[in-house]
């Protein structure tokens, strides 16, 4: 039910004083509300805030918001993380080297008596490597080694600074046939950081709904306790009238000293009663203050709230469209259905861990021999030199696969976690509706039963002032009506609030309350 968009405003001592009648009843505290909002002092003392900037102020500054925003934004960087992997990576490598071994009895007689072989070389290495979709490992790369050995200047001297070049242009690939193999195990990282990502930021929505559904129900609960000044207020206000006409008639002679120390006693209790309500319209408004992170030494002025509770009204609302709506909507219950598939994911990955290591490795290249190093760079002279490889890898444990067969385990344990989890949210989602349903229908109806009490009391109320003016009655049977009348009006607005309670329950509970707000 939406808001009423009639504006509420706390009624000054001033205020009260113009709005004289029998009770309290809605048009006098209208009156004396529309009176109360001109006074200029009571304006500058107060901070106005509507439903709505409450809601939008929350968003902003509250803490706990912030905090699950915050961790979403982090969890969220976990995905470009994952997918890093699949990134394409380059490497250079350089390096300039001397080896020095000793000939064999065979290679001696190759390097014609060099009884040790000397080569110092300058490396050169480029390539590119990325992680496929399929889990294999693909890496292409070339090569230069600018050389020169003892055996080539004994040989064949040249001259100074003339090198072999030896080139070499291929690539490798690394494909996984079992473990690691295929395109959701390679995927099971990335999927698992954007099924997190998604789960804190519904945590994060989950989180602004519960806030807002706290906020929403402490402003609900200032305009009451602001309603209930109103009736301290109204009450002091209807003694200090009733004084005057009993000490008025006691100086006639018509009415005995007691009646007037019965009023004055009551006049005592009422303002020790406003006090009370000061205090804990203050409570309520230092808790709006927690939420909105202000402290109240750094800004004096009350708060005042200007939307009046929601008007109550019996509506029809099929609890099975209620869950229905809840189980679509609800950021929690769709957080516990991300938890379940990511740990479905995490299972599938780790029955995949558990296989044994077999890899297919293939390479293929072409290489070139020459002493200049532009010609062995030169794909044309390398291609009549090609070198190829096809092979198997296998690696498994000794006996059974332990730590595999753990993490199975303990994966399979949480998917039926998560999945207890989500059961047993859904049965507090169905069991919040029926109670928040019934929470309507039965402040509906109370609301108008008090309503017709109140109604009935006023009337009995303007009877026994006629009967005091004409001297049946006493100033104890007045103060009893006026303080019925009172109490009356305040179940009203009690019940107001307890319905406006309900429909934040409600609204909650079907994942629905963000929707008043935007």
């Amino acid at each position: 039910m939406k808001n009423s968009d009639k504006s509420f405003r706390l009624i000054a001592p001033t205020a009260l004083m113009l709005s004289i009648g029998l009770g309290l009843h809605a048009d006098s505290w209208a009156q004396a509300v529309a009176s109360a909002g001109r006074e200029p002092t009571a304006a500058a003392q107060q901070q106005a805030l509507s439903l709505k900037e409450l809601v939008e102020q929350v968003r902003v500054h509250n803490k706990a918001i912030r905090s699950k925003q915050a961790e979403s934004k982090i969890t969220a960087t976990g995905v470009e993380r994952a997918a890093g992997a699949f990134q394409r990576t380059a490497s250079i490598n350089t390096t300039r080297g001397m080896s020095s071994t000793k000939n064999t009895f065979e290679e001696d007689l190759v390097r014609q008596g060099q009884g040790v072989y000397e080569r110092t070389a300058n490396d050169y290495s480029a390539g590119i490597s990325q992680l496929l979709p399929s889990g294999g490992k693909l890496e292409v790369k070339t090569s230069l080694s600018r050389f020169i050995s003892n055996i080539n200047n004994q040989t064949t001297p040249r001259p100074p600074g003339l090198l072999d070049n030896r080139s070499q242009f291929g690539f490798t690939l690394t494909q996984p046939l079992a473990r690691d193999a295929g395109k959701e195990v390679t995927s099971a990282r990335l999927n698992v950081a954007k099924l997190d990502a998604s789960a804190a930021e519904l945590t994060a929505r989950d989180t602004e709904t519960s806030v807002v559904a706290e906020a929403t129900i402490y402003y609900h609960e200032l305009t009451f306790a602001q309603y209930r000044v109103q009736a301290a207020q109204e009450r002091i206000r209807n003694a200090q009238r009733l004084l005057q006409e009993a000490q008025a008639m006691k100086r006639g002679g018509r009415l005995p000293d007691t009646d007037v120390w019965e009023v004055e006693n009551a006049l005592g209790r009422y303002q020790a009663g406003l006090g009370e309500a000061l205090q804990q319209e203050r409570e309520k408004t230092n808790r709006l203050r927690t939420m909105l992170m202000t402290v109240s030494a750094n800004d004096p002025r009350s708060l005042r709230t200007t939307d009046a509770l929601p008007e109550v009204g019996l509506t029809q609302i099929s609890q099975e469209d209620s869950l229905r709506t809840a189980l679509e909507r609800r950021d929690d219950f769709l957080m516990r259905k991300v938890q379940v598939e990511r740990e479905g994911v995490q299972v599938s990955y780790s029955k995949n861990q558990m296989l044994p290591r077999v890899d297919l490795v293939t390479g293929y290249g072409v290489g070139a021999l020459e002493y200049s190093y532009r010609k062995a760079l030169t794909a044309s002279n390398a291609v009549d030199y090609p070198t190829w490889s096809v092979g198997l890898q296998l690696s498994f444990p000794l006996g059974p696969n332990r730590q595999a067969k753990a993490d199975v385990e303990a994966a399979v344990v949480r998917r039926e976690d998560a999945m207890l989890a989500l059961e047993a949210l859904q049965v507090q989602i169905a069991n919040d509706i029926d109670t928040s349903l019934a929470m309507l229908q039965s402040s509906a109806e109370n609301w108008q039963l008090w309503k017709d009490v109140h109604e009935r009391e006023k009337k009995q109320l303007e009877a026994e002032r006629r009967k005091f003016s004409g001297g049946r009655s006493d100033t104890r049977e007045v103060l009893l009506r006026e303080e019925r009348v009172i109490n009356s009006m305040l179940n009203v607005r009690e019940q107001q609030l307890a319905h406006a309670r309900a429909q934040v329950m409600l609204q909650s509970a079907q994942g629905t309350l963000l929707d008043r707000f935007r």
